[in-house]
């Protein structure tokens, strides 16, 4: 069979600036995590929506960090973080991570319980689930870092929903009616 590709035609694009771009990812569900690094007193945490699993051979996970967030060099620093997806009823935690009550560094983890799986890394216990990572890769992203993190342990709570974030606020997805399927 003979394909013929013909090239595209030439196009511009409309331009569009970052707050423009900021504007239409805020449309896009994302799961609410907290991406935590270090062993007291210097472990540090950060809420994100910019993770996902990349491979299940070996197992392995991605999270974007801030190059500006304050476990971003803490990250690069022990090669290890935890992923943490935050479970509905965690808002309140997800904003303390993200720095709305103006908290920083380890002073995040006093109100909540946390574990070491086998990294050192803080592992939420009622998390929906926790990845525990050993950084495998970083590759510079613009503002932020992609760190592509081997999972070496993990936990689940899979009676919990998940928490979402869409449109500049938390929400928890229905689930799927099983009589439907």
């Amino acid at each position: 069979m003979n394909v013929r590709v013909s090239p595209m035609p030439s196009q511009e694009l409309p331009a569009f600036s970052s707050a423009e771009f900021r504007s239409a990812m805020r449309n896009v569900p994302g799961a609410v995590s907290i991406v935590t690094t270090g062993a007291s007193p210097n472990r540090h945490g950060l809420t994100l929506t910019a993770g996902c699993s990349l491979s299940t051979d070996p197992s392995s996970v991605l999270v974007c960090v801030n190059k500006s967030a304050g476990g971003h060099d803490t990250i690069k620093g022990t090669g290890s973080f935890c992923w943490n997806i935050l479970a509905s009823g965690h808002d309140a935690l997800a904003k303390r991570f993200s720095g709305q009550d103006g908290s920083k560094g380890d002073i995040r983890f006093d109100e909540v319980l946390w574990r070491k799986l086998v990294t050192g890394a803080p592992s939420l216990i009622d998390a929906v689930c926790s990845f525990d990572c050993r950084v495998t890769g970083a590759y510079d992203a613009g503002s932020h870092t992609i760190f592509v993190g081997e999972v070496v342990a993990q936990a689940m709570n899979a009676d919990l929903e998940p928490l979402i974030y869409v449109r500049g606020d938390f929400a928890v997805p229905k689930r799927p009616d099983p009589s439907r399927h």
